[in-house]
């Protein structure tokens, strides 16, 4: 008995110590200084109600005021060429430039998200954060296409800064309890209207042009010349086909151009580092000039032409992000925006975005290739023959074979004549390791080939050492032009002809000309004959096909 009654009193002292924080965090929750955030104590409460009764298609008017700050957007629908668009505008700034696709994102979301928590017949709606009419300096207006209005008051946060206490203009005594993410929502700001993507076109645009500036430099200016109709299709985006105009007249690598003009469209602003700066401001972000600057010019749905601008300063003082401007500015006034470190590129290599083969086709167009590399001499050509076969099913079927010769003899595609030959062009094969047959002691460096592969190897070196390595805008002369030490011709089966001819720059370079036009760069001609690992493409394959053409009989 005695240990049950010292129980009960322990538990009595629990209750009043339990009271007593109870009470204390109550008065201190009341007593919280002003602002957006007072805590409020959380009361009972009842069903979920919705709070505004508003579609999206009626709203023609948004108004939010947070830290004494109006922000207010208005709908209209305009008509272009037949089709009508819905367009937001900032009636309350004409700095703000609102971006429609932004607000009706917003609008939804906050229409979506209005349901509250009622807490009805409030005694005192000064408890919650509002006056004794249930106004508070942080609202948002709403009026509808047939002039209805409605605003909804934000008011305190609940004492686990959950949601936010709510009224409505309606003239009762209920309060609402919103979760604090719709709540912040409601009061939206200038970057919440704004585009928050640098590039904002359609994947179904057409790109036209794409010039980039590094330091007020054009480093790089491109055409699209076409669109790729069957990598469209299967990408479900507009794949280009692009011609590179500075800084040289050249064949694009498309592939680099169009993941850099996809990736561009991806970069996201992350926030408004400043507003209403002034270009005499610009030095202090970096943008005087721009450590780099894109100009992308696109043809919209509907063939009019627009133009994208965005240049990157300055790490911001966070280290994060960049400065970057995406306009024109208005009046010259500008907002300067950030964007991820991890989402841009402050500088390119111009030579990712040209096609650097001197010469770089499928064999199967090829009719006859001349090689004339350091006085040797060699013709790899090829004859075309349409045979008739029999399919597995019995019907008659045209087939072209094609014949590869080797200074007119075939190289033949038989598994009788077959020699180790080096896979990793650091190691050039011996003598002795030519000689080994098929059945020999092979490494992970060596492989078997047999004429007609070595035929194919030896073109395949060609193609990857005659490609510019550097650009050099400044076309040589005179003595800068040394002699010729390579000349490749190539012959298509329609007749065209490239000759590409490397003429020595120096010990290890030689300036390109393809068709007697100088190719704008220079090649590595250690890769066609030098004495360094580069030339195993070119010297190891051509005496691995020389050695078998031998053994032909």
């Amino acid at each position: 008995m005695k240990r049950y009654l010292v129980t009960v009193i322990a538990f009595a002292v629990l209750l009043a110590l339990i009271g007593g924080v109870v009470a204390v965090l109550l008065i201190t929750n009341k007593q919280s200084p002003g602002g957006d955030a007072e805590k409020t104590p959380d009361p009972g409460v009842s069903q979920y109600v919705k709070l505004l009764d508003f579609s999206y298609d009626k709203v023609s008017l948004i108004e939010s005021c947070a830290n004494d700050t109006v922000l207010t957007v208005e709908r209209s629908v305009e008509e272009k060429e037949g089709k009508t668009t819905t367009v937001w505008k900032c009636t309350s700034d004409d700095t703000v430039e609102a971006y429609s696709s932004t607000v009706t994102s917003l609008v939804s979301s906050i229409i979506s998200s209005s349901s509250g928590i009622l807490i009805s017949e409030v005694e005192k709606l000064t408890e919650y954060g509002f006056d004794e009419n249930g106004k508070s300096s942080q609202y948002v207006k709403f009026r509808s296409d047939e002039g209805v209005e409605k605003t909804v008051y934000i008011g305190n946060y609940d004492h686990l800064r959950s949601y936010r206490y709510v009224y409505l203009d309606d003239g009762s005594k209920n309060v609402y309890k919103l979760n604090v993410t719709s709540a912040d929502r409601m009061l939206f700001r200038k970057q919440s209207v704004i585009q928050m993507k640098a590039f904002t076109f359609l994947s179904t645009d057409v790109p036209q042009r794409l010039v980039v500036y590094e330091k007020g430099n054009k480093a790089l200016d491109l055409s699209c010349v076409g669109v790729d109709e069957k990598a469209t299709e299967d990408q479900g985006k507009v794949v280009g086909l692009w011609r590179v105009r500075y800084p040289l007249e050249r064949k694009s690598e498309d592939n680099n151009v169009n993941n850099l003009v996809s990736d561009l469209k991806d970069v996201p602003l992350d926030s408004i580092a400043a507003s209403d700066v002034t270009e005499a401001d610009f030095a202090k972000y970096g943008l005087a000039p721009a450590e780099i600057e894109y100009h992308l010019y696109m043809t919209d749905t509907h063939g009019d032409t627009v133009t994208y601008v965005m240049k990157i300063g300055n790490r911001n003082e966070t280290d994060e992000c960049y400065y970057c401007l995406i306009d024109d500015g208005r009046d010259g006034k500008y907002e300067v925006y950030t964007v991820p470190t991890a989402n841009v590129y402050r500088g390119i290599n111009v030579l990712d975005y040209i096609d650097k083969y001197l010469y770089m086709e499928d064999s199967d167009l090829l009719r006859k290739v001349e090689i004339d590399i350091a006085g040797e001499q060699h013709t790899m050509s090829y004859t075309y023959e349409t045979v008739t076969e029999t399919d597995k099913q019995g019907n008659e079927v045209e087939k072209e074979e094609v014949t590869r010769f080797f200074d007119g003899r075939e190289a033949v595609d038989d598994d009788e004549y077959t020699v180790v030959a080096s896979t990793n062009k650091y190691n050039v094969p011996t003598e002795e390791e030519l000689a080994l047959n098929r059945d020999g002691d092979l490494s992970n460096d060596l492989m078997t080939v047999n004429p007609y592969e070595a035929f194919n190897r030896v073109l395949l070196a060609l193609y990857a050492n005659l490609i510019i390595k550097d650009i050099e805008l400044t076309e040589p002369s005179g003595d800068a032009l040394g002699e010729r030490v390579v000349s490749v011709t190539y012959t298509e089966r329609d007749g065209d002809v490239f000759k590409v001819e490397l003429f020595k720059r120096d010990n290890t370079t030689a300036w390109a000309f393809i068709n007697g036009k100088y190719a704008g760069g220079f090649a590595r001609t250690t890769g066609i004959f030098g004495e360094d690992y580069l030339s195993a493409d070119y010297i190891a394959s051509l005496k691995c096909l020389k050695v078998l053409m031998a053994m032909i009989p």
